[in-house]
């Protein structure tokens, strides 16, 4: 069954003929947490940057739309440029490599304050490439400050930029494309059900300090399956309440407030209702938690699945390796 036509990607499963559809569960979470563990030990960006190459390579193998990925990606846009520009002007480390002096009198002061209240209202009528405009704002009035001084200057102020600032924001934004790229290609090939048996049998080891890997991997399937359908809710009860003359995005802060508590309240509500209902048809197909259950079909490997479990092994020996030597 494809996906629903919703921006939510992550929890969901995109019908498709590739191998990697194909694989075993167990290979997928397995091979998904060696590649994880090899993101955060690589420390060279061109070596990052590889990885990065090869979870596009994996991605077009998918035979998935590139779109769904990028949705995903977009729900991660603002953490991504706050991480740069937060690393860029207060990472110190390393050599210098560019300083710019900026001027701000009461023209640009008053240029960035029309090109800010712009932005706002066009923000109620155009809801899309809304990260693009402020950026572009931001640029435009960072660039008047630069080149142009009208008037008396009320602030003067220097921004200094280091090779290793530029370097390392570059690193945390690759990394956060490829755990998001991994976790993505992992929902949008595997089953629900698939992915519960898999992480239940990846688990099972657990058993040994005596915790229950079937509930424990059914509490994970429930979420990720309810992750989508609990945001798609939310985003009924805000189309309905727009409807009735409520606005998130207008009033004081007080108001937006009670507007958030009227959000919450029937979400919960939803949540509860849902959960009984899934215990209720949990419980009349006879579901015993913690007992022992026969599937109806059984997960082997093949000799595509050794073959990407050696892969993703070697993958981790290199990476090491070169952490060892470099």
């Amino acid at each position: 069954m494809k996906t629903m036509n919703s921006k939510i990607v992550f929890g969901q499963y995109y019908h498709a003929q590739s191998w990697i559809h194909k694989l075993d569960p167990r290979t997928k979470l397995i091979c998904l947490f060696s590649l994880m563990i090899s993101i955060f030990l690589i420390t060279n960006l061109y070596i990052l940057l590889g990885m990065l190459g090869l979870i596009i390579v994996l991605v077009l193998f998918s035979k998935i739309p590139v779109v769904k990925f990028l949705q995903g990606l977009k729900m991660m846009a603002f953490l991504m440029m706050f991480t740069v520009i937060f690393q860029i002007l207060f990472n110190r480390s390393g050599n210098l490599t560019a300083s710019y002096n900026f001027n701000l009198d009461i023209f640009n002061l008053a240029l960035a304050i029309t090109l800010l209240l712009i932005y706002f209202i066009l923000g109620k009528f155009v809801k899309k490439f809304r990260l693009l405009t402020f950026l572009l704002i931001l640029a435009i009035s960072l660039l008047s400050q630069y080149h142009f001084t009208f008037s008396k200057i009320l602030v003067s102020y220097k921004v200094n930029i280091y090779d290793e600032g530029i370097i390392s924001s570059l690193k945390v934004v690759t990394r956060i494309i490829i755990l998001i790229s991994l976790s993505s290609l992992l929902t949008l090939t595997t089953k629900p059900t698939d992915l519960n048996n898999g992480l239940e049998s990846v688990v099972k080891p657990l058993k040994i300090f005596k915790v229950n890997v079937s509930i424990f991997s059914m509490m994970i399937s429930l979420a990720l399956r309810f992750i989508p359908t609990l945001i798609n809710e939310a985003n009924r009860i805000l189309k309905a309440q727009a409807s009735r003359g409520v606005d998130f995005k207008e009033g004081k802060l007080r108001e937006k407030i009670t507007q958030i508590i009227s959000l919450l309240i029937p979400m919960f509500v939803i949540a509860y209702k849902r959960a009984e209902d899934l215990a209720n048809a949990m419980e009349a197909r006879g579901y015993i938690p913690g007992a022992e259950r026969s599937k109806l079909n059984e997960l082997k490997f093949c000799y595509s699945d050794y073959l990407t479990f050696i892969f993703s092994v070697i993958i981790l020996g290199v990476i090491i390796s070169l952490r060892i030597v470099l």
